[in-house]
């Protein structure tokens, strides 16, 4: 048997709908890394696929069932209040009420003593974007509006992308337990004070799901190196890092944050149904076509899971009975991989994190 080795998981961002069949594989691999002793170390991600990675570090995969049972549930959506200013339009409005619901009641007092619980070698990373105005003006409607454009242009031809150069677009990532010396503008601390605006700041499609989050809602105290904060806000984190992998390595900003998170064995979760691997929403750079990530998958070190099955829930899908759906068909699809040896054998090489 090879010798036990660290394991990442990367899961990608894919809303609703595609987070819903996320859950659903990573629920059942969860369970079985937990009682084989292979779960991961390290847990990252933006967008849905951050709030999948704060479930992952909570230790339990009943944190992952938790949150879809009640995803779409009207009467969920109340218990949150939303201020009008923060909600979405087109009648989406309540979209926003569902993620803000559902991140406060999956992530209760008990699950975030899970994920701060000072297990030795657990490590969780969740990406935003901070945007600013070239100009220095302060982000408005309009603003918002090209952005909700840039989301909705992202699937077109390269010539087709709409993508305004009136901004600064910055990764911000935020990440525990997070040693003091890697902390700078770009590499933040997330503590139990901001944890939940951390997650939905990196869930915000900017309109569809409201007003973005200021830099005060998700700093938590910390904001003595933010000072290009200003006129800023916190969006989807996948408008900035969508799969981080090159970033680290290629990124002054990254690099030592990439070397305090090096695991030998990295899983992605794919959203794409061809398992692309994209840096970013705006899908202009293929990570599949990187050396090092052919490297690390004729190696044995990168294994991408992406669906097999067309995914029925959509983006912005509040239609609970939908989601369940596409959750049980993410379950069946790990069920099968779960029966592979190869499949096994690439998880089963890998040090459980909260092993004594």
């Amino acid at each position: 048997m090879t010798p036990p080795t660290t394991l990442c998981w990367v899961l990608d961002s894919g809303g609703a709908g595609r987070g819903a069949w996320q859950g659903g594989v990573i629920h059942e691999l969860m369970r079985w890394c937990r009682e084989q002793g292979c779960y991961p170390q390290i847990t990252m991600g933006a967008s849905a696929g951050g709030y999948a990675a704060a479930d992952v570090a909570t230790e339990t995969e009943a944190t992952v069932l938790k949150g879809w049972t009640r995803w779409g549930r009207e009467e969920f959506a109340r218990s949150q209040a939303v201020p009008r200013e923060q909600m979405g339009f087109w009648g989406l409005g309540t979209f926003r009420l569902h993620l803000r619901s559902s991140i406060r009641y999956v992530m209760g007092d008990s699950e975030v003593a899970a994920v701060f619980n000072g297990r030795p070698g657990k490590k969780l990373l969740i990406f935003t974007t901070r945007v600013r105005r070239r100009d220095g003006r302060a982000i408005r409607s309009s603003d918002l509006e090209r952005y909700f454009l840039k989301s909705l242009t992202r699937k077109l031809p390269r010539a087709l992308k709409y993508s305004p150069r009136l901004y600064e677009e910055d990764p911000v990532i935020f990440a525990t337990p997070l040693p003091t010396e890697l902390q700078t503008e770009f590499v933040r601390p997330l503590t139990p004070s901001n944890y939940h605006a951390v997650i939905e700041a990196s869930c915000l499609v900017p309109l569809a799901m409201g007003w973005p989050l200021r830099p005060e809602q998700v700093n938590g105290g910390g904001s003595h190196w933010c000072s290009g904060d200003t006129d800023a806000v916190f969006l989807d984190g996948s408008f900035a890092m969508k799969m981080p992998m090159a970033r680290f390595d290629e990124d002054g900003r990254f690099r030592e944050l990439g070397n305090w998170v090096r695991a030998a064995k990295t899983v992605v979760f794919c959203c794409d149904p061809k398992g692309r691997l994209w840096e970013t929403s705006a899908r202009l750079r293929l990570l599949n076509q990187e050396r090092s990530a052919q490297e690390a998958l004729r190696n044995g070190k990168l294994l991408v899971i992406a669906p097999d099955h067309s995914v029925e829930a959509g983006f912005l899908c509040r239609d609970n009975a939908v989601i369940m759906r596409t959750f049980r068909r993410g379950q069946e699809q790990a069920e099968r991989l779960l029966r592979l040896r190869v499949f096994q054998e690439f998880l089963a090489t890998a040090e459980y994190c909260t092993s004594r």
